[in-house]
């Protein structure tokens, strides 16, 4: 008995000399600004810049697969310039600049679309959209499950009454998380200061358009051939035309929404450009920490 211990322990501590050695000897040295970029970094892992998490994109920074080192949506503009200079390079990033928000290119709530009685069954907008079966008659609008409301690690988003995601833009970072987990492609990033909005998806066309919705686009073209401005284009996709603005033109005058029969060009308040609008939210507490999608306490706060 006595030998077989001191066997066991005298080839613990071989093994274990030999796998000390061998970390010390095939140890890969880590560039120190990855850590101190990875620190400045807001930790919230919400994917805005395009990488899977802070980390990577700290490594993309010191590795030079982002040219952009100020990239982070959510860091502050006082972080931004720390990063930069560990990089050696000026600050590209306008604190002057609109920030983008998310806005919703659907009204189809319960008051405005046709419902379909056997429709009814798992809440998950990813599988209704593989299906083609939402809540209501219209396939291109929102199914109100909560796939943007799951990806926001802000709690800016909540499915409101009416059965559509509602933003609270006091929380919101313009991360762009809720847009690239929308499976209808309805949630779109414009600049906040903008006033008119294409509130469909629909493609369809005339009466199946009108039976789908009550306020859903016709493709009529109205609000293209009046736009004194002529940024506005009916795109075709492979399943329909659906109006498109361009804000880079857009005055925000309104005459496409007054010409607009179906009412789903709709004028929308502008987010900033006034002393007393909501800025963009700087990520605090459980916001901040790449762990907040598992915690417990960061989802309860989240819920309030």
């Amino acid at each position: 008995m006595t030998t077989a211990v001191i066997l066991v322990a005298v080839l613990g501590g071989v093994f274990g000399l030999v796998l000390a050695t061998a970390s010390k000897k095939f140890a890969v040295e880590e560039d120190p600004r990855i850590g101190e970029i990875t620190n400045l970094l807001p930790g919230a892992n919400c994917g805005g810049c395009g990488f899977a998490g802070c980390g990577a994109m700290a490594d993309a920074i010191v590795s030079g697969q982002e040219k952009d080192a100020t990239k982070c949506v959510v860091c502050s503009a006082e972080n931004k310039k720390a990063i930069a200079a560990i990089m050696g390079v000026e600050s590209n990033d306008d604190e002057n600049a609109v920030r983008s928000i998310p806005r919703l290119h659907c009204n189809g709530c319960t008051a405005n679309r046709t419902p379909v009685a056997n429709r009814e069954g798992i809440k998950n907008c990813y599988v209704k959209a593989a299906n083609a079966g939402g809540p209501g008659q219209c396939n291109f609008g929102c199914f109100g499950d909560g796939a943007c409301v799951d990806a926001c690690n802000f709690g800016a988003l909540k499915i409101g009454k009416n059965g559509l995601p509602e933003f609270d833009y006091n929380k919101c970072v313009s991360c762009g998380a809720c847009s690239k987990a929308c499976p209808q492609l309805l949630i779109e990033m414009i600049p906040a200061n903008e006033k008119v909005l294409v509130q469909c998806n629909n493609r369809e066309k005339g009466k199946a358009a009108m039976t789908d919705c009550k306020v859903s686009c016709i493709s009529c073209g109205m609000c293209v051939r009046n736009c004194p401005q002529k940024c506005i284009t009916l795109e075709d996709t492979p399943n329909g035309s659906i109006p498109v603005i361009d804000y880079t033109k857009c005055d925000g005058c309104g005459i496409c929404v007054q010409k607009c029969p179906r009412k789903c060009l709709v004028d929308i308040v502008p987010v900033e450009g006034d002393p007393e609008a909501p800025k963009k939210a700087e990520p605090t507490g459980c916001a901040c920490c790449a762990m907040a999608a598992q915690c417990p306490s960061a989802q309860a706060q989240k819920q309030e």
